[in-house]
């Protein structure tokens, strides 16, 4: 290969490259075309740059106000979560409270039975204990039975 064909080869090659190069640069602004809304429906490629730039720094402000409402969002949810857990842990307070007041008031009451049955049973004398309530005359509910049969 002399000289000339060598320097006609080289820029043949080199006029492949800048081809495919301007290629695909038009394949990009192509696509950018497709993907940015055209509302004047401009094909010029510098309008098309222009137009995705602006169109980029509209979502990037977009983002930007979506994170600092997210972010916002969840400090509230959270202190809402807070909340609601403070108030869930007095509600099981007062329900652990009610729980063991109640257990005693049953113990109270057992043994305030017991020994009622205890008392009525020895004034009766035929082994029946009473329930322990009794009427304005003082009766209980087992001596009037007892008297109406």
């Amino acid at each position: 290969m002399n000289g000339e064909e060598w320097s006609r080869q080289r820029k043949d090659n080199h006029k492949e490259v800048e081809r495919r190069r301007r290629g695909n640069i038009n394949e990009g602004i192509n696509e950018l075309a497709r993907i940015v809304p055209n509302g004047t429906g401009e094909k010029a490629k510098g309008a098309i740059l222009s137009r995705s730039v602006q169109y980029i720094h509209h979502l990037k402000e977009n983002e930007a106000r979506n994170i600092e409402k997210w972010t916002l969002e969840k400090l509230l949810m959270d202190q809402a979560m807070g909340d609601l857990q403070a108030q869930l842990d007095e509600v099981r307070r007062g329900w652990a409270e009610e729980e063991r007041a109640r257990k005693a008031v049953e113990a109270e009451l057992a043994v305030l039975r017991a020994r009622l049955g205890k008392e009525g049973g020895e004034g009766e004398g035929d082994g029946e204990q009473g329930d322990g309530e009794r009427d304005a005359e003082g009766e209980t509910r087992s001596s009037k039975r007892q008297r109406t049969e």
